[in-house]
């Protein structure tokens, strides 16, 4: 089974509770058809590269999922039919990224597993640091200004 993402604005003056069942809907679509959902993530309201449907906001929604590419073109009838769809984008994890994705997985496994990492507070610079410090600081020194100033042109006619 292949990996895939699925990436959808929907009309940001949808209520709440439709934005779920619109999602709901989407996730009912997925294990309808064999597939499984591994994340589901809101971005939430934001603006628009450009209008879309004379609309300037937009709420993000990704859905990553398992399955077949039936899957995604059962979800992208229903995104083409849906009024409050602005745009979507459904796309299938190469085997590079998923290689890689699936070694993330793997390391943050075994980082939980791993004995638990104490936090340990950096202790604050000693007074001989301090004093170090000021003398590898460059020591500030006035400038000292010798302009001469030109004659005037009255005294060069002399």
């Amino acid at each position: 089974m292949a990996i895939y993402e699925s990436i959808v604005i929907l009309d940001s003056l949808m209520p709440p509770k439709d934005i779920d069942a619109a999602v709901e809907r989407f996730s009912s679509i997925i294990t309808a058809n064999k597939g499984k959902i591994r994340k589901v993530e809101k971005w939430g309201k934001k603006r628009l590269a450009y209008e879309i449907q004379k609309k300037q906001y937009g709420f993000y929604v990704s859905i990553e999922f398992e399955g077949e590419g039936d899957i995604a073109k059962e979800l992208q009838n229903d995104y083409n039919y849906n009024d409050k769809v602005l745009r979507y984008l459904t796309y299938r994890f190469d085997k590079y990224k998923l290689k890689a994705l699936r070694n993330a997985e793997k390391a943050s496994e075994a980082v939980s597993s791993s004995a638990p990492v104490t936090e340990t507070k950096p202790e604050p610079p000693a007074e001989a640091d301090k004093e170090a410090e000021k003398a590898n600081a460059p020591a500030e020194q006035p400038e000292e200004s010798t302009v001469e100033e030109a004659p005037s042109s009255e005294e060069e006619k002399e």
